[in-house]
């Protein structure tokens, strides 16, 4: 794949995953969603970077806003919209709903309802490829208040003493919830905390689509060879509240116009236009056909059966 091929691709995956979000909103509106919406507008470029420099083999075991992953990582619109709407045809047959996504093909293990509390699902896969022998490499997101977390700190010592096939990302948003990181932290830089466990530390500026992707690259090229983790904190801000409605009285407005000014799906847009990388004809048939994808799968979503309360009790064992 050639430069141009690739950024067209990188683009293409950035606005499927933002007009997703602003498909899933409307349904939200609508009612057609079953319980509550976590926006990652903001968080675009860290799942999408983090898709195109892993392998189809490797694994993510992703926090609650890594649906820009998801998607880049090849799961289908239609199936990850008709779960986070409880239907049968979604990736988890509708019982996983937003917050519990996962898709065994994709290698998409999913987030656990507690945070944090997927650190040590991530080590564990990690620790069986070790002992299989592959080459595979597993890539665990979290947000910057999981890394206060007790399984933060039990699983990196336990990946660097082991020199375990794994990259943690911390996705810094700047807010736990409601709570500015100032607030529940004493140090700017989460990626400080590796020196702790005598491994790697990387910060990237996930408003920077190829700086984030060429730190993600390097660090799960690493992993793969055998020499062992990296804490990668992507620096990036959540331009919505924390949950859908989110009245986000707690945030200065002139700073959330500062970030919405930095937008990196709008500038990188920019940026394949200024480097002559593709024409404004180029990226509107691009983003037509994106729209489409979208609109199948809202289609797809809302034809799609509804789970049944007697649906929840095919997976119980006991």
């Amino acid at each position: 794949m050639d430069m141009k091929e690739f950024k067209l691709n990188y683009y293409e995956k950035l606005y499927l995953a933002r007009h997703f979000e602003d498909e899933l909103m409307k349904l939200f509106a609508d009612n057609k969603v079953v319980g509550w919406i976590h926006s990652n507008k903001g968080h675009e470029v860290i799942g999408v970077s983090l898709a195109l420099a892993m392998k189809s083999h490797d694994y993510i075991v992703p926090h609650h806003r890594d649906r820009p992953a998801y998607l880049a990582k090849g799961l289908s619109a239609k199936s990850l919209l008709a779960e986070i709407m409880g239907k049968t045809t979604g990736c988890c047959g509708g019982i996983g709903g937003e917050l519990h996504i996962m898709d065994v093909e994709t290698r998409i293990y999913g987030p656990t309802g507690v945070l944090g509390s997927n650190l040590p699902i991530a080590l564990g896969i990690a620790y069986a490829n070790k002992l299989a022998g592959n080459d595979h490499v597993v890539v665990c997101n979290f947000g910057e208040g999981g890394s206060n977390r007790g399984s933060f700190h039990e699983v990196l010592n336990m990946a660097a003493l082991w020199s375990l096939p794994i990259v943690f990302v911390c996705e810094n948003n700047k807010f736990v919830e409601f709570t500015p990181m100032q607030k529940h932290m004493n140090i700017e830089d989460v990626a400080r905390r590796a020196s702790g466990y005598d491994i790697e530390g990387i910060i990237a500026d996930a408003f920077n689509p190829m700086e984030t992707y060429e730190t993600f690259k390097y660090a799960i090229e690493k992993a793969r060879r055998g020499d062992g983790p990296t804490l990668v904190e992507a620096k990036t801000y959540r331009l919505d509240g924390h949950y859908e409605g989110d009245p986000m009285k707690y945030r200065d407005e002139e700073e959330k116009k500062y970030w919405l000014e930095r937008d990196p799906i709008i500038g990188f847009k920019a940026s394949l236009l200024n480097e002559s990388i593709a024409n404004e004809s180029e990226l509107e048939s691009l983003e037509a056909s994106v729209h489409q994808v979208l609109k199948e799968a809202v289609e797809f979503a809302l034809k799609s059966e509804p789970l049944k309360v007697s649906d929840t009790f095919k997976n119980v064992y006991a």
